[in-house]
């Protein structure tokens, strides 16, 4: 039902702001930055009372100017209707959608954030109210650019804006029913298709120029182009395994596209089973005939839900399987190549366009206000533990199980089945270890002994931290959590006489402190790069973010007893069971929410120094 719309009076609009969408690295970012009108809307709308998800769209749908509108939210019933919000240069708005009646909110086209965000550092907090905001923005597939606190804190004023692709929260993501009843299982609905498909286009084909195809941003995987290719083939492939059929064609891209590297870091000759790709540049495909064979392999795939959902093919735990392995793959590459292509932002990949560039400065103001825990540590356990979930692969042809898919979670064949332990009392860190703490770390007691870190980078003499959108001054990211290899992290937590968490350990950590995505953690593309750990606060028993990592654990990667490994993708865990790999948990700024589940287990080796992954020490008690 279409929204409908009247006001009290008239109102003007505003002229239109100039675009701050990034299209090109700047050469000099921090006066790029300073430059930005990001955090200025031309327009303003109050919300005085909760809000769905569906009235916030329509109203940013009506006054956002460059897709850019200023929302304030009301923090508690008892600030709904904050005076300096609904009178004056404010004009009464009412909306009628759906179910929700005759809702009032305010529109001003005259109220200037100007000096707020510079005068009026703004903690950003993973509080209960903060998360409520912040899951309504998600659900309205909307993000925040920047917030900030106003009406003495009885409300939060957000800088919003229409990103070109948003995920939901999980709560508010369907799984695929084939008879269109209500499905409590994880297996994705062409619309999450189509949202991840969105994520890997702009990756790919808007942040890689072309001159960058043909090379390897980081020496230990390939070149671009492969993983352009890899994708559908691995969807195709996996398709065929499930269902039957000829490859998509050309069926040639099956022999270079398969599967890509993970070679020993100390031995880049030493690699598990892949794909042997051409040898020169005019050897491979051209990027045009790898879209092609995408979308003929994005036309199957759809085709398969309209047989599931037409009753053409029986929807079994086979095919639920390959479709949940296949998105999750797909997601799983997003981030990888995203932190290869870190490794040329500012001087070859582009800034993810439909995203404005941060207002740093105001940013690293908030961030440097953000309180810290009242002691450094807190005492977890001792506990029983329950690791990983019934999900065996092995079941999925049995009588009875092969089509009892509707409300099963599926997952990789390292989180299966579930398995009991006893974690030990001991101390945690409250938040990972950061920028500041490592450099000062590295500048003394590591000196010469650990390598200058793949996260940062040297200009001209100044360590400068990496972001998709080109470095920033170690100022501004000095309390981001520091991403490097486990080495250098064990290396950081034995200096202070720690160690790095077992996965049990943190595991027990996480579940008990860490909010999550829809408890407005870093996560999921809210932003595109890190943002200071909020946990540890008593005003929040302790629970909030870690900012927006994974983080590692001295546990080897290995089998365990009852693992069934997969025969869909040979080789996913048992290849890397090789004592080199470390298991990591959490989720990153750039992991799309499902991976984020409880169960996932996400591997490295322990000496790989490029993706996303931090670390908290804890302390044996």
């Amino acid at each position: 039902m279409p929204a409908t719309f009247s006001s009290s009076s008239s109102s003007s609009e505003s002229s239109s702001l100039p675009s701050s969408r990034s299209t090109t690295p700047p050469s000099d970012i921090e006066q790029f930055c300073k430059e930005l009108p990001a955090y200025q809307a031309a327009a303003h709308v109050f919300l005085p009372i909760a809000s769905s998800a569906r009235v916030l769209r329509s109203v940013f749908e009506k006054h956002a100017s460059e897709d850019c509108l200023g929302v304030i939210f009301a923090n508690s019933t008892a600030s709904l209707l904050c005076a300096e919000f609904t009178s004056g240069a404010w004009t009464a708005m009412h909306l009628s959608i759906g179910n929700d009646l005759d809702v009032k909110y305010f529109l001003s086209t005259a109220f200037s954030n100007q000096g707020l965000f510079d005068t009026q550092p703004h903690a950003l907090s993973t509080g209960l109210t903060s998360a409520r905001h912040l899951l309504l923005i998600s659900q309205a597939s909307l993000r925040s650019i920047v917030s900030v606190s106003v009406a003495d804190g009885n409300a939060t004023l957000y800088i919003l804006e229409r990103p070109s692709f948003a995920f939901p929260p999980l709560a508010s993501t369907l799984s695929f029913s084939h008879d269109g009843t209500v499905a409590q299982g994880n297996v994705p609905t062409l619309e999450e298709w189509e949202r991840v498909w969105s994520a890997w286009d702009l990756v790919t084909l808007q942040m890689i120029p072309q001159e960058m195809l043909h090379q390897k941003p980081i020496d230990l995987r390939h070149k671009c182009l492969f993983y352009i290719g890899h994708i559908p083939t691995f969807l195709d492939m996996l398709l065929s395994k499930a269902i039957g059929g000829l490859p998509t064609e050309p069926k040639y891209f099956w022999n270079i596209f398969e599967r890509g590297i993970d070679p020993h870091v100390d031995d880049p000759n030493h690699c598990h089973n892949h794909s042997e790709v051409p040898e020169k540049d005019e050897d491979w495909p051209t990027l045009d005939s790898i879209i092609v064979f995408r979308n003929n392999v994005r036309a199957r795939l759809r085709k398969l839900y309209l047989d599931l959902q037409a009753g053409r093919r029986a929807f079994t735990r086979s095919i639920a399987r390959t479709i949940v392995m296949c998105l999750e793959h797909e997601s799983f590459h997003i981030e990888t190549l995203l932190y290869m292509l870190m490794q040329r932002a500012g001087s070859g990949t582009l800034p993810p366009p439909g995203f404005t560039v941060p207002p740093w400065e105001v940013l690293a103001e908030q961030w440097n206000s953000i309180p810290l825990p009242s002691s450094p540590t807190v005492l977890v356990g001792p506990a029983t533990l329950v690791l990983g979930h019934h999900d065996s692969e092995a079941e999925d042809g049995l009588p009875g199980v092969s089509e009892n898919v509707k409300d099963h979670t599926f997952g990789w064949d390292n989180e299966s089945p579930p398995r009991t332990v006893q974690v030990g009392a001991f101390k945690a860190e409250w938040r990972p270890v950061t920028n500041r703490e490592f450099e000062t770390f590295r500048n003394k007691q590591a000196k010469g002994v650990v390598d200058f870190p793949k996260s940062w980078v040297d200009e001209d003499g100044e360590v400068k931290v990496r972001t998709i959108y080109g470095p920033v001054p170690m100022a501004i990211a000095a309390h981001w959590p520091m991403l490097t290899s486990y080495d250098d992290l064990s290396a950081y937590a034995i200096s202070k006489g720690g160690r790095l968490p077992t996965e049990a350990e943190l595991r027990l950590f996480l579940d008990t402190y860490d909010v999550g995505h829809e408890g407005g953690a870093n996560i999921g593309f809210r932003n595109w790069h890190c943002v200071p750990a909020t946990t540890g606060l008593e005003a929040y028993d302790g629970k909030g973010s870690n900012g927006g990592v994974w983080e590692w654990t001295s546990t080897v990667f290995d089998a365990h007893e009852g693992l069934a490994p997969t025969k869909y993708f040979t080789g996913y865990s048992t290849d890397f069971f090789d004592s080199k790999h470390h298991v990591a948990l959490g989720a990153s700024y750039a992991t799309v929410p499902r991976l984020g589940r409880r169960t996932l287990r996400n591997f490295y080796q322990h000496n790989y120094p490029y993706p996303w992954i931090g670390a908290r020490v804890v302390y044996d008690v």
